[in-house]
């Protein structure tokens, strides 16, 4: 039975779309929009040159004048609907109600239950009602109270067929309307979607930019300085030069271009990256540091967590604090990194040097800004400054932001 139900009501759902549709256009065109007004000025032209003709010779001129001139203005009325509805059917229900002991109605019927239909059928049930009973107080309580049974049972029923095929009308208009506002979301929803894809993709790039090109130029810059005066020979001292100016005119570049994609888009830049970093991926950051000249000591305790999310954090920060060092320390002979492990399945992060910033380097990183508010976002916390033993420090700590991983997967050291 259910079954047999939905077949019925899909069947019949061709059907109204396109009973919908038809509406749609109807009330969407101008030119349509005329086409009640004309017939019932050509229907009114037809009932009146009828009626007139049939006259007799000693007929009243002043009654049919009135008709007429209430016949104009009805139809001036339909014309004006769309503009004042209910006001210009409650001024043409006067003027039928004026002729109604010339016509009774006959000839001035057509554009009252026309008119009715738009108020019934667009305008809120209020202004419907009003227009219903105007429309039977001009139309047929006059030929009721006349007598005319038959005629008021006509005209009753031509007021009922009309007031139901208004309200199928609204009924179909409303659907209708619903759907076009539910497509319009659905479309708003798609751009702003697409938006923020736009955002994500552009700030993956300005984190890969920071992150790893500006980790490589710097690294770069700190082995040329190595090697400056190292040889003796001219050729190969301007060489090392030439290197190092172009590396920091790219470092410089880079973080020209973070920074601007970081004021368009916020907080947002480094989100959403789909090629996380893992724990041994650090060990070539190190290396980089190591060949810059630097001593590096790395320790781990604890067992590590298969948490992807936060082993790219952990990776991330270890790589900005190294990339500073290289960047803004002086005088830095040493880096330490620890990583701690802790029961509760966090980690903390921390490196610490032996050199001390240059004057003015902390206005121009935004890295460990960035970092901070990816850090704070996923609930944990990242703090810089002196270290008690002298130096440097950056200490992060970092919840474990998928407890469900399987802890067989963990990776070893």
């Amino acid at each position: 039975m259910k079954e047999e139900v939905t077949a019925m009501r899909d069947a019949g759902e061709p059907a109204r779309s396109v009973i919908a549709r038809a509406i749609g256009r109807w009330d969407d065109s101008r030119g349509l929009a005329l086409v009640a007004p004309i017939a019932c000025v050509i229907l009114e032209a037809v009932f009146l040159t009828r009626y007139i003709s049939l006259l007799p010779f000693d007929y009243d001129p002043a009654s049919v004048w009135l008709l007429v001139w209430c016949v104009a203005a009805i139809l001036a009325c339909v014309f004006l609907r769309k503009r004042r509805p209910l006001a210009v059917t409650l001024v043409a229900c006067a003027f039928a109600a004026a002729s109604a002991p010339v016509d009774e109605g006959a000839y001035t019927g057509v554009p009252l239950l026309v008119l009715m239909y738009g108020v019934v059928a667009r305008q809120d049930y209020l202004r419907a009602v009003a227009a219903v009973l105007a429309v039977l107080a001009a139309f047929w309580a006059p030929v009721h109270l006349a007598g005319s049974e038959s005629l008021a049972l006509v005209h009753l029923e031509w007021v009922l067929a009309v007031v139901v095929a208004a309200f199928v009308s609204r009924a179909l208009w409303a659907r209708r309307r619903a759907a076009r506002e539910l497509e319009e979301e659905r479309a708003a929803r798609r751009q702003v979607a697409r938006e923020r894809d736009e955002a994500e993709a552009r700030s993956r790039i300005a984190g890969e930019l920071h992150d790893s090109v500006g980790h490589d130029l710097t690294a770069i810059i700190a082995l040329t300085e190595g090697l400056m005066g190292a040889t003796g020979d001219e050729t190969f001292e301007a060489a090392v030069a030439s290197i190092n100016d172009l590396a920091r005119a790219g470092l410089s570049d880079t973080r020209r271009a973070v920074r601007q994609l970081s004021a368009l888009h916020g907080d947002a830049v480094g989100a959403g990256r789909s090629d996380s970093h893992m724990w041994d991926d650090v060990r070539p950051v190190l290396e980089h540091a190591r060949s810059a000249g630097l001593a590096v000591a790395f320790t781990e305790t604890g067992s590590r967590s298969p948490d992807r999310r936060q082993a790219d954090l952990a990776f991330s920060v270890t790589r900005e604090a190294t990339t500073n060092v290289l960047r803004h320390a002086r005088d830095a002979r040493r880096i330490t990194v620890a990583w701690d492990h802790a029961k509760d399945g966090s980690c903390t992060v921390t490196v610490r040097n032996d050199g001390f910033p240059v004057e003015g380097a902390g206005d121009a990183g935004t890295g460990l800004a960035r970092l901070g508010r990816r850090v704070e976002g996923a609930g944990g916390a990242l703090d810089a400054g002196p270290s008690p033993d002298g130096g440097w420090e950056v200490r992060a700590v970092i919840p474990c932001l998928d407890p469900a991983a399987d802890t067989k997967e963990a990776e070893s050291l």
